[in-house]
């Protein structure tokens, strides 16, 4: 495994780890909304550790060819486990981990992604492509049944890239994986936005957008 680091997600809400707030300020925060929800919760919870969710081994391991762009961490598969669904919210808050992929692979161009989907369809396993991680709708959860052998998260921010810029049609070509900020980011030299700007605007991506119709 030697998929680069980055700044990491929260496993079980929106935004990042180093995001969260501190403590003090939760129960603040909790202490003056009690009011407001007719019942006084006894405490104030915080998320389960990573380290302490248990999850089952790996059913695949990829081919050496693709080592380099592939994990089976603990952080990576919990991380690619669920949407920011209300109920995915819940379950990752507990840790409560129902499915988690097998194997988590990052593509960095389109020849990974179909040497990734070739080896998935060689070893009959779930191939499911990840963007920000956004969905609502379970449509990244790996709840994939008994026809398959295992499931591969195929996580395309790395296929982050505005490839063209036409501006005579005002068209441009756009890698899937792009976030909404980053895609607006190379698209402002050139004058143009894509003026889309969803709720889930900074964590989601271009081809998430499409393929749920910006619907979740």
């Amino acid at each position: 495994m030697a998929i680069a680091a980055e700044r990491r997600l929260k496993f079980w809400g929106w935004g990042y780890e180093d995001q969260q707030p501190p403590p003090a300020e939760v129960r603040e925060a909790a202490a003056g909304i009690r009011g407001h929800l007719g019942f006084e919760p006894t405490e104030v919870e915080a998320p389960v550790a990573l380290e302490s969710i248990d999850l089952p081994a790996p059913r695949l391991a990829p081919p050496p060819s693709l080592s380099e762009i592939s994990s089976s961490s603990l952080q990576e598969r919990v991380t690619h486990a669920y949407g920011k669904g209300y109920r995915d919210l819940i379950r990752a808050f507990q840790g409560r981990i129902d499915h988690a992929p097998d194997v988590v692979a990052r593509p960095r161009d389109e020849d990974e992604v179909e040497a990734v989907l070739a080896w998935c369809a060689d070893a009959g396993a779930a191939a499911i492509p990840f963007g920000g991680g956004t969905s609502v709708v379970g449509g990244v959860e790996p709840r994939v049944g008994d026809g398959y052998e295992g499931a591969v998260s195929i996580d395309l921010r790395a296929l982050d890239r505005v490839l063209e810029v036409d501006a005579i049609s005002r068209a441009a070509r756009i890698q899937a994986g792009a976030l909404g900020p980053a895609l607006e980011d190379q698209l402002r030299p050139h004058g143009f936005t894509l003026r889309h700007f969803p709720q889930s605007f900074e964590f989601s991506t271009l081809g998430g957008w499409i393929a749920t119709r910006s619907g979740g």
